[in-house]
């Protein structure tokens, strides 16, 4: 089975999905905007996704640092195939960058 038969129905799947939820998101500000006395609401829903967005470059930052620190890892050990060691470097890098972020956010939920 070629590549191409998984990547492009997988990735017009998610280009759907995150249409839609731009589309949902869309009106759904668009409805609380119409809606009268929802000021404080709405201010408090926008500042609320400014801190995710906020933590969102967080988590990804920690993540793909991790994960260079783990390829450099795997670089210097001079592993060039995929090997069980190789792997368990990444994923360990990824759940180590996790649980950074889960101790540096914890207080603020």
């Amino acid at each position: 089975m070629e590549l191409k038969n998984i990547i492009v129905p997988l990735a017009l799947f998610i280009c759907i999905t995150y249409a839609f939820r731009v589309l949902v998101d869309a009106i759904m500000r668009y409805r609380m905007l119409r809606e009268p006395g929802t000021e404080d609401l709405l201010r408090s829903i926008l500042q609320g996704e400014q801190a995710e967005r906020r933590l969102a470059s967080l988590r990804w930052g920690l993540l793909a640092t991790a994960l260079a620190i783990g390829f450099a890892i795997i670089d210097a050990m001079g592993t060039d195939e995929v090997t069980p060691g190789a792997i368990a470097i990444l994923l360990a890098a990824t759940g180590l960058s996790q649980l950074v972020y889960y101790f540096l956010t914890r207080g603020r939920s």
